[in-house]
């Protein structure tokens, strides 16, 4: 994604949103899932999409014949309250399919990685005050090798604010304050995978 013009960056500002795409075999099914472990409507009226009853971001499904490999590049990190909402959390993910995954996390952190039941990870995140008024996905988390870069780009195109940033992170929140963060990680093989980040 290019910068844009002033002029253009204005209109961004007011249309411009963020969707996450999954690549999925079965997209209905999994769409069905997503929609039942966040409390959001599942919405079919052209496709698969996922959308919030509150403040979140769209989640829209696509049929994929491509097959997994590796970790993706991109994933949504999930919002607990306290650490016993976080425990429930975890064990309503396992109890509808979601599976732990090993991603060479160190066994000391304090957030629990899963995967749905494509194999996509996730992780449920131990509470975190600057997560407070994002809904139930905290972060939408994007690998890139250059995260100050293309969060620059991002809030050019959609309007977010940054709201942090070092050598290897960069953080965007919309301006509302509501809703989910926007993640880039330094990661040199970027945002590869199943899911994608779209800017509409």
């Amino acid at each position: 994604m290019k910068l844009c013009e002033a002029r253009e960056c204005a209109y961004f500002r007011r249309m411009a949103s963020v969707v996450v795409e999954f690549s999925a075999r079965e997209p209905e099914r999994l769409a069905r899932w997503w929609a039942d472990v966040l409390g959001w409507r599942l919405d079919t009226g052209s496709g698969f999409v996922v959308q919030p009853t509150g403040p979140g971001v769209p989640l829209r499904f696509v049929a994929s014949g491509r097959a997994k490999s590796g970790k993706n590049g991109v994933h949504l990190d999930l919002r607990s309250e306290t650490h016993d909402d976080q425990n429930r959390i975890v064990e309503r993910l396992f109890n509808a399919g979601a599976r732990f995954a090993d991603i060479d996390q160190s066994s000391e952190v304090p957030w629990v990685v899963m995967a749905d039941l494509e194999g996509n990870e996730l992780c449920v995140l131990e509470p975190r005050k600057v997560y407070a008024n994002t809904g139930p996905v905290a972060a939408v988390v994007v690998d890139t090798p250059d995260p100050r870069s293309d969060a620059r780009t991002m809030a050019a195109a959609t309007g977010m604010e940054l709201a942090g940033e070092r050598t290897e992170f960069a953080s965007l929140h919309p301006v509302s304050g509501e809703g989910p963060f926007l993640e880039f990680l330094e990661n040199d093989d970027g945002p590869e995978g199943m899911l994608r980040v779209l800017v509409e």
